[in-house]
This record gives C-alpha cells, structure tokens and sequence, in this order.
C-alpha cells in the first residue's frame, strides 16, 4: 500500500483551503481531491456572476423571497462543512518529512502551534457561516414583519389570512412595473404605552420617477384640516372638517361607514388617509409605510445614534419622555452632535417649545417647524445608514427595522423598491411642507379648534410643480375646479 501525499506544512494547506476549498489538496499534492473540492463552490460562483450580469432585477427580487433565503440558510450550513472538511482534511494530516529516510526513525508530528492555527481557522470558518446564517435568518424575519402590511389583518373563515387590499385603494388593479411613478404614504405613528389612541403625528409623501430620476417628499402637517374625501356620502362639501392627524382614527372606528368597499377587519383607518392625502395632492397614493415612533428610537439606537444640528437650544418643559415614569421636559443644546435614540426622537416631536438662539433670540416651535426637522432627521438617518457597522451591528438594526416600518408594498417586488433607493435617499431630493403663510390660513378661532384651512390654489400650483409632468393631476380637489365631489 502506498501512503497519500502529505503536506509538508499543514497549517499552511489549512490555511489555503480556509481561502477556498481544494488550494490546500493541491498543495498537498492531492489534485483529484482537490479539484473535487474546488468544483462546486467555483460553479456556483459563476452562477452567482452570471445571475448579477444576466438577471440583476430576478436576483435583488429573489433577496427579499423568504423560499430563497430559507435556500440559502441551507446552502450556508452545507458550505459550512464542506469547507470544514478541506480544512481540516490537510490541516490535521500528518506532516510530510523533508527526508523520507528520517520517517522510520523519527515520524513527522504536528507542532503545538500549527494545530493552533488550524483550530483558529476552524473557529474562523465556523463563525463566519454562524453570522451570515443569522443575518438571513433576521433578515427573513425582518422582511415578513415590514411587509406584513399587505393582509391587513383580514381572515378567511378558516383562519387563513388573505389580503383585504394587496393593490391600493385608488386603482384597484394597480400593479408596479418599476418605471411608472410610485407614492408612499409615510406615517409616524405615535403608539406609545402612554397613549389611548394612535395618532398619525407625521404625514409625509414619497413619491419617486423612476424614468425622470427625480423624488420628492412633502409633508402635510397634523393640523392640517378640511382635507377633501373621494365623495360626499359623510360630509355635504366632501372636506373632513377636522385635523388630519385624527382621520385615520375615526375612520377605524366606523369601518362600515367610511370603507363600506372594504372586506371587514380592513384597514380602513390608513386607506381613508390615503384616498384623502392623494386627492390633496393630485397623485394616486399606491403604497403605505408606517413608522412607529416608539420603535424608531431603537432603531437610531441601533445604528449608534445619528449627527443632527440645531442653530440654537431646542427645548420644551412640557415634553413628555418615552415612558410615563419620565419626567416632563428635554433641551437640546446649539450645534452639531450625535443624537441617540430619545434625543432624535425629540428633536422631531418638539412643536411646543422654544429655539433660543445664540443672540438671545427666542424662537417659538409650530408644526410646520417640527416638519422641517421631520425631514431633517429622515436625511440624517439616511447618511448613518450609509456609514453603518455593516459588519456586526446588522442583526440588531434589522430587528430594529422590522419593529419599526410596516408596509403594503407587496415583497415580491421589494427588490424592483430597493433599486429605487439611490433616488429615495439621494441628496437632491425635492423636499417640500405644505405650511404656513404659503399653503395653508391660520385658523380663525385657534382658542376653539386649531385648524390650518388649505388654500386649494396654492395647494393645485404646488402640485402641478411637484407631478405636472406625469399628465393632469387627478381627483376633484385639484384635479378639477369642481366645489364638491361627486354624491358617491
């Protein structure tokens, strides 16, 4: 019987094939063995390549498809011992002599410190795999959380959920191509354990050309009132004679009334919001995003905070904190410094307090302010996500995303919505609120009902400035000059 090859440094072939499985056999002079190894994870690079080249839109689609990823958790675990056994395969064998005449009398043995590198390359190996197999798995997990939106908690009899409403609600048939213009309405929801309603504290539209390569946002602050409705089954003159922020709310608690075309246990709350907001603007509103306030601490949290600015002190004694045991009241210092979780979230809350400026000058805060910074804050994160620790703090920022952003955007295209984020996060972004003096009246009694009253003009010049290039905007509020909406 003839012995196989050895190595004549084991750690050095364990090495090589810890870079790539078989570098070590063909080291070792074992090239059949280390072809064999070599062979499948050399195909399926290529098939990797060829799919990036051949099929980019197939593949980002492919990333957000929970089969996929189950798919590759497996292929993670096989390579895992396939690369195991290439390393330790040559790592442990025994050494080659430099003389084959000195084996008889004194037989080659490992020294102590190649099998440590062995041992650390298979630690190496082995955490390698266990990361990347917690970051599918979170990630999967992330994504049936963010797209859980789609049901809209509707049942079928036997317990299935379906969805109520997976196409929006102004085009029935809607279905993303990935080139015509797509809207999302942007909620921040304020749900603490404090709060007995949820209200929609932030109302914000994205809306992205993909053919044009352009992207706005426009923020609709929360006092905003007298926002037109599809038709005038509730109100004589169509108009919601109440905040904006409280919409969504009462239409929830009368489904029957206001969603009598959705299936029940819809959410109406949000479809009522987004049938009014895309009415206001003149767009067709296809997809929502919520973000709950609570949770967005934990995700700037997770990030490691986010660098804001203010020109002055921001503060507000009358501030309530995260948790009712807090006690009321926060100031945020002048200039440039990273926020944490709580601080961000305050500086986009804040619309009670002051802004002292360094010459003494006092400043009061309104919403229109609070939206400026709203979208301030969007920017930032923007950036820190740019610069994240991609390395080790991603399964905690995916769970932090997945507690946070809610959506209806169907996660089957969730790739085709991803390719749009170089327009979504880019810094030329048209960014717009729809406040005072240029948009809305203050309200003629503030000490009764502080209502902000939309001057439909100036609203209509602003969108045609905004979406005019897709077409005529669309609905009777500044679609039209019609005073009302049609009685159904």
């Amino acid at each position: 019987m003839q012995e196989r090859p050895r190595a004549r440094f084991p750690a050095l072939a364990a090495a090589l094939s810890f870079l790539f499985p078989g570098l070590g056999q063909a080291y070792a002079r074992e090239p059949t063995l280390g072809a064999i190894l070599a062979a499948p994870v050399a195909l399926l690079l290529l098939a990797l390549l060829a799919a990036i080249i051949l099929l980019p839109g197939s593949l980002r689609n492919a990333l957000f498809d929970s089969g996929f990823l189950t798919a590759l958790l497996v292929l993670d675990a096989a390579l895992l011992v396939w690369r195991l056994f290439a390393i330790l395969q040559v790592g442990i064998a025994r050494p080659r002599p430099t003389l084959p005449a000195a084996a008889a009398v004194h037989p080659p043995r490992h020294r102590p410190w190649e099998l440590a590198i062995v041992l650390v390359l298979v630690v190496a190996t082995v955490a390698m795999h266990a990361w990347s197999g917690l970051v599918v798995a979170t990630l999967d997990g992330t994504l049936r959380q963010v797209f859980s939106g789609n049901t809209d908690g509707v049942n079928l009899p036997s317990g299935q959920p379906i969805a109520a409403d997976p196409n929006p609600l102004n085009q029935p048939d809607y279905h993303w191509d990935g080139t015509r213009r797509v809207s999302f309405l942007l909620l921040g929801i304020d749900s603490g354990p404090y709060r007995t309603e949820a209200l929609t504290d932030t109302i914000l539209v994205v809306s992205v050309d993909p053919v044009r390569h352009t992207a706005v946002m426009v923020s609709i602050p929360r006092d905003t009132g007298y926002l037109p409705l599809p038709d005038r089954r509730i109100y004589a003159d169509g108009l919601y004679p109440d905040k904006i922020n409280s919409l969504s709310t009462v239409a929830n608690n009368q489904p029957e009334l206001w969603c009598p075309d959705l299936p029940a246990g819809a959410n109406c709350g949000i479809r009522t919001l987004e049938r009014s907001v895309g009415l206001y603007l003149g767009v067709e509103i296809n997809y929502y995003a919520t973000v709950n306030l609570q949770g967005f601490t934990d995700l700037i949290d997770a990030l490691g905070g986010v660098r804001l600015c203010l020109p002055g002190v921001l503060a507000d004694p009358g501030y309530k904190l995260a948790t009712p045991q807090g006690r009321p009241g926060i100031s945020l210092p002048a200039g440039c410094r990273v926020m944490n979780g709580p601080q961000a979230l305050a500086y986009a809350r804040i619309r009670k307090g002051t802004l002292t400026l360094p010459d003494g000058t006092v400043e009061q805060q309104n919403d229109f302010k609070r939206a400026a910074r709203q979208q301030d804050l969007l920017v930032a994160l923007r950036d820190k996500f740019a610069s994240a620790n991609w390395v080790l703090g991603l399964p905690d920022l995916l769970r932090a995303v997945g507690e946070t952003v809610q959506t209806d955007f169907p996660r089957r295209d969730a790739g085709n919505l991803a390719s749009l984020m170089p327009l979504i996060t880019g810094s030329d972004i048209n960014r717009v609120v729809l406040d005072w003096p240029d948009y809305v009246d203050l309200p003629s009694n503030p000490n009764v009902n502080y209502l902000l009253i939309p001057r439909r003009e100036d609203i209509r010049a602003a969108a045609e400035k905004l979406f005019g290039g897709d077409g005529p905007l669309a609905g009777w509020y500044v679609g039209s000059t019609s005073k009302a909406p049609p009685s159904q």
